[in-house]
């Protein structure tokens, strides 16, 4: 009992550690009039750089405190003659310093080039979907993952993936042009369901175009059901082939209903697995791996099940030193093992698995 009690005040005075700390921390922001949660020296600051080198052409049209940093903030400005671009710089008017660093000029001029790209790459992005009857609805902040509606069935699965890919051909076409340096291996497309763009959050219409098609709101409720990843492979010749018969789909689901596929694939499989192996574990959490559905269909999906032929010794947790390669319905139902793998770690201990 006493053990008990001396534990359960050491929590408290732990807890009340921690909060003393954030009390403390508060009470000395508010200590300083708040400057810390102020963005005007700043965006007066940017103002000043951005007549200084750009006169009449940038405007302010955003700006945001950096908690939990105590000075700064990323100020966000337009372009005039380019409503697509957004200069994001951060700016210290207290210290005189932008992106980190003390030449606030040049800092400035980095992040006008770096919009310009940026504005550019979503121009090719949404001229390619656009441009060939499937609307971009938002894409990621990098601008390498557009989103866009899609209607998949088991009857047009295969259709929709050539027409989709004929707009990845023009996409990848416009960005070998812009960027002859960057070729990349694969493209992916996120595809939501039909009538997704009715309801999803938009960013004010007068921000830049970059600013309304990354909006976090928009890209986590486009995230929030479960939607399909189109993968593209892209040929390494001149005119960047993409090769739309050999792309690869798979489901992305929100994370409870991840869990329960991990519990209902576990629960299927280790049967099977057992009759080889009797004392087979498994690490847990199959679904949170990559499962991809088979060519031509959304009913049939595989993935790996890493697991250990006997529990590790001294009640170590099971990392996993085999693989069994499992086809499933996309809810966990009916799996099957088509092949265990036993080589599946270099000699580092690195996962390798094999395609599936």
């Amino acid at each position: 009992m006493g053990r008990r009690g001396a534990a359960r005040g050491s929590g408290r005075r732990r807890a009340g550690r921690v909060g003393g700390g954030l009390a403390a921390l508060l009470l000395g922001l508010l200590g300083t009039g708040c400057a810390a949660f102020d963005t005007e020296d700043d965006v007066r600051r940017a103002r000043e750089l951005a007549e200084e080198s750009y006169p009449g052409e940038l405007e302010v049209v955003d700006a945001r405190i950096l908690f939990p940093e105590t000075t700064g903030s990323e100020v966000t400005l337009a372009v005039a003659g380019d409503p697509d671009a957004a200069v994001r710089f951060r700016v210290d008017a207290a210290e005189d310093r932008c992106d980190g660093g003390p030449d606030c000029t040049d800092a400035l001029r980095k992040a006008v080039d770096r919009a310009r790209r940026e504005a550019g790459r979503l121009r090719a992005m949404r001229d390619a979907f656009d441009g060939c009857g499937q609307p971009l609805l938002a894409t990621d902040e990098k601008l390498t993952a557009p989103w866009i509606e899609a209607r998949l069935t088991e009857r047009t699965v295969d259709d929709v993936l050539a027409r989709v890919g004929v707009c990845v051909q023009r996409w990848v076409t416009a960005r070998a042009e812009r960027d002859p340096g960057v070729a990349p291996k694969w493209v992916t497309v996120n595809l939501a369901a039909p009538g997704a763009a009715g309801d999803l959050p938009a960013a004010e219409s007068t921000l830049p175009a970059v600013l309304r098609f990354t909006h976090g709101p928009r890209l986590a409720a486009l995230a929030h059901e479960p939607y399909y990843v189109a993968a593209y492979p892209v040929g390494r010749d001149a005119d960047r082939t993409v090769d739309a018969a050999s792309a690869g789909l798979r489901i992305v689901s929100p994370f409870e209903e991840r869990q329960a596929f991990s519990r209902r694939i576990d629960a299927s499989v280790l049967p099977a697995l057992r009759e080889r192996y009797p004392d087979a574990v498994t690490t847990g959490g199959a679904g949170m791996g990559v499962w991809r559905l088979e060519q031509g269909t959304l009913r049939r999906m595989r993935g790996y099940v890493l697991f250990c032929e006997r529990p590790p010794a001294d009640g170590k947790q099971c990392f996993g030193d085999l693989a069994a390669l499992v086809a499933s319905d996309p809810k966990g139902r009916d799996a099957e093992v088509v092949r265990v793998f036993t080589d599946i770690r270099d000699e580092r201990g690195v996962l390798r698995l094999p395609p599936q």
